[in-house]
């Protein structure tokens, strides 16, 4: 009668599951166990101690997705050959009463000492009681935007790279970006091969791409001057801001839809986003991991000013829909 209590209690303690931990969450905890030096003072810690850590957890594979979103967060900085540091805490302010908090600790760490921290997308965000002791940091800083919207970003960018032209050979598989008009007068990027239809040009300049991998393109400004010649210009990093800003000089905006449902916001870009509109999607939306970046679900309505704010930096046009509870068109 013993021995079957005691199996019968194994097998229910065996049932028991335990929850999934959270990659980004045990990030940083890692991270800020392996750098921990006093309250005040932190030291770097090794790629390798950190991949320990993982593994002895069972999320090896999960461990540079996971450090990468810290990065892209500014939570967490890499020195250099492997070693990380955790970047200090500090505040940036989205609104009057909303403020996300930057820092490595685990949210669960920071929820003990500020009184509405809540989890928002990757990010972790609080109301103004709490922050007037923190540090602050400025929202475009800390996306790294440098105000200016693509449109006029294009243009600086078109114009200081003028001088750069050179003839080149044009590659079997070079491709052009061009706007083709969907349903609904919606504007949607497209790549057509040079030469095919009419490309989104500005002064006779447009983005070219020509392919270097399986998934992976060269990004490029050029130009075709009379006579077929092609001129090849200096490399562009950031194609998504490119596109938005030739379709909107040539007063075709590319479509953002956002379309909300009983409070949950969805924002579908006609572009994966350009680093510091991207920086904000992360910190406060879930995106659609099968969107190749371009679908983000932002839950919080208080969020979606801040948003709107940052996406106007694109120089698309906003389709916004809105569906009450019955999911019935109101707007």
């Amino acid at each position: 009668m013993i021995v079957g209590m005691a199996s019968t209690s194994i097998a229910s303690s065996a049932s028991v599951v335990a929850p999934a931990l959270d990659p980004l969450e045990f990030a940083r905890g890692a991270l800020c166990a392996a750098t921990f030096e006093a309250a005040d003072a932190a030291r770097e810690t090794h790629v390798a101690k950190l991949h320990s850590l993982f593994e002895r957890a069972g999320l090896a594979s999960s461990m540079e997705v996971a450090l990468g979103t810290m990065q892209f967060l500014r939570e967490a900085e890499p020195l250099g050959n492997g070693y990380w540091t955790a970047a200090p805490v500090r505040v940036v302010e989205l609104g009057p009463d909303c403020h996300l908090l930057v820092g490595p600790q685990p949210t669960s760490e920071l929820q003990r000492h500020f009184a509405g921290l809540r989890r928002a997308g990757s990010g972790r965000v609080m109301n103004r009681v709490g922050t007037a002791a923190l540090p602050r940091q400025s929202q475009a800083a800390w996306r790294g935007s440098d105000g200016n919207d693509a449109c006029a970003w294009t243009q600086a960018t078109i114009s200081s790279a003028v001088k750069q032209f050179a003839p080149s050979i044009v590659a079997d598989n070079l491709q052009v970006f061009a706007v083709r008009q969907a349903g609904g007068k919606r504007h949607e990027s497209v790549w057509v091969s040079a030469g095919s239809c009419p490309p989104c040009e500005w002064r006779g300049v447009g983005l070219f791409r020509a392919r270097t991998g399986a998934t992976r393109y060269r990004y490029f400004l050029g130009k075709h001057e009379a006579g077929k010649e092609f001129l090849e210009g200096p490399a562009v990093l950031d194609a998504a801001r490119v596109q938005c800003g030739l379709a909107a000089l040539q007063s075709q905006p590319l479509t953002t839809t956002i379309t909300t449902i009983s409070g949950t916001t969805s924002i579908s870009l006609p572009v994966a986003p350009p680093r510091s509109v991207r920086r904000l999607l992360v910190a406060l939306c879930e995106a659609d991991p099968r969107s190749f970046g371009r679908v983000w679900t932002c839950c919080v309505p208080a969020y979606v000013p801040v948003l709107l704010e940052a996406l106007q930096e694109l120089s698309s046009h906003r389709r916004p829909t809105t569906f009450d509870r019955s999911w019935k068109e109101t707007g």
